[in-house]
């Protein structure tokens, strides 16, 4: 079961969920993460927020994507947008909401 990235609500395996895809700035290396769901601290919430980082051979890194972080819906997916782009350390601003199938 996932949970979402912004709220922290479990989203159940038959509900719509939502993805805010992120590229993480040069020098930023979770290699050793890749494939796993890694907690992420945003200073901007002060808390810690769960993202999964793509494998290496995976077709969200083919398609540029070193993260991505699960939401419930376009309002979650929106404040966490607004979020991310504050947190310029870690990621480059951005990033796509994509509905995930």
């Amino acid at each position: 079961m996932l949970q979402c990235s912004w709220c922290m609500k479990k989203i159940k395996e038959d509900k719509e969920c939502f993805g805010l895809s992120v590229k993480f700035v040069e020098g930023l290396n979770l290699k050793e993460d890749e494939g796993t769901i890694k907690s992420i601290f945003l200073t901007t919430r002060n808390t810690s927020v769960p993202m999964i980082v793509v494998a290496e051979d995976s077709e969200a890194k083919k398609q540029g994507q070193d993260g991505i972080f699960v939401l419930c819906s376009d309002k979650c997916g929106i404040k966490m947008k607004k979020a991310l782009n504050e947190e310029i350390s870690l990621f480059k601003p951005d990033g796509e909401i994509l509905k995930l199938e």
